[in-house]
Parts: structure tokens; sequence; C-alpha cells
């Protein structure tokens, strides 16, 4: 049976990845800003997260209907800015975009969703390892506070959905090599501060996701996963 993903993020290197990984079960439906049509084989939907207006919002619903979809299997929050820079130089403008993109998009996203949820439904949000530490290669007070904005809106809805079957977890990344990694001047200081002595692969951080959305992960909820080669041990 053909399952219905949608989400943010999923013309990213991890987005793309995940797609890959579900395979030909899945389809999905994209949120984008920046379109390509080719990492958008089962459509895509216009969607400025940052924009007050939430016109995309809107439009989902109305989207689902026209595409027949009658039931959405998962959704993932893979979008996400980063303004990394000392509290005081950090202007109102760029907190209120990153709390916009990587946080309040989640919460409408899921809000607009729910009646196309029910227990085979799985949610999976992707927060940081800057939720929980301080990031010492460029200080990133509303990026960290969005992230951990996640994991407080995802153990609430895991609580409050459960007894609906659907299941809500977070997936955590630490440094990647691709997509919003760190820059090069700081990365082989970061994977040296791993455990695994390395910088994460997109594909590793998507295969954690694909087992949240499968029924492998059918009896976890509310969960944070760090997948950070260990990122989380250093003190």
């Amino acid at each position: 049976m053909t399952k219905w993903l949608i989400g943010t993020g999923l013309s990213s290197a991890i987005g793309q990845a995940l797609v890959t990984e579900l395979g030909p079960t899945w389809r999905s439906l994209g949120l984008s800003r920046h379109l390509e049509s080719s990492k958008f084989s089962d459509g895509w939907l216009r969607a400025d997260l940052a924009n007050p207006s939430d016109s995309w919002a809107l439009e989902l619903p109305k989207t689902l209907r026209e595409r027949g979809i009658v039931h959405v299997s998962g959704v993932v929050h893979l979008a996400g800015v980063v303004f990394a820079d000392q509290i005081e130089a950090t202007t109102l403008d760029e907190w209120h975009r990153t709390l916009a993109v990587d946080l309040t998009a989640a919460f409408r996203l899921l809000q607009v969703l729910k009646p196309w949820l029910d227990h085979a439904s799985s949610v999976v949000l992707v927060s940081s390892v800057d939720a929980w530490m301080q990031a010492r290669e460029g200080p990133a007070a509303a990026y960290g506070a969005a992230k951990a904005g996640l994991i407080g809106l995802s153990r609430q809805l895991a609580a409050e959905w459960g007894p609906a079957g659907i299941r809500v977890n977070v997936v955590a990344p630490g440094a990647l090599s691709t997509g919003m990694g760190p820059y090069p001047e700081v990365a082989s200081g970061i994977a040296d501060r791993t455990a695994l002595r390395r910088l994460g692969a997109a594909s590793e951080v998507a295969r954690v996701m694909a087992f949240l959305l499968g029924e492998g992960s059918s009896y976890m909820t509310g969960a944070v996963l760090p997948v950070d080669g260990g990122l989380n041990l250093d003190y």
C-alpha cells in the first residue's frame, strides 16, 4: 500500500536521502520556498515558512484534497535556518525568522495535518544537539532555542496524540558533512570531539528517520534520538 509523506526540507541532502531510503512504497509531498522539480517527483507546494502571512498552511489542505490524499502516514519537519552569533549581535529579525522556520512551521504543519493523521501515522521532527549543547564554534542562541522548542513540542504531542496511536519522535543530528554542516575551518575540530572521530552523513540521519517512520519503531513515541557520532558525550 502506498504511503504518503508530507514534509518540509525534503529538497535538502537529508530530505533526499530520506525519500530514497523509504523507497517506492512511499510517495512524498514537499513544502519548499525554492523548488527544483527533479527533487519533488510526487509534487510540491510553494511555502515560505518564514512568511508571517502563513498562506502555505491555508493552501495545504486544498493541495491534499486535489491529490486525493485521504491519509498521511508520515510527517517530517526538516527545514531550518541558523544565525550563528552572540546573542547581543543577533537581530530581532534573525530571532523571529529562526523561530518561524525552525519551530513555528512545525507547529502549523502538524496543526493543519492533524485531520489526516491516525493510528498508522508517525511524525519525526529534526532538532539538533544544539538544543542542549553550547555551540563552541559559533554561539547560536536563537537556533538552540528553536531546536529545544521542537523537543518540547514533540513530547507534548506524543502524550496528547498517543491515545489516537499517532507517534511523535525527534532526531537530533550533530555535525554533518553535507547540508547545514560546519564551516570547513571548524569541521575537523568538531569531528575530533565526537566519539567516532568523524562528521556524519545525510544518509545516516535519514536511516534513523526512516526507522522512526516505519513499523519497526511502532512502540516508540516521545523519544529524542541523537545521531551525532557521540558528540553529545563531549564535556
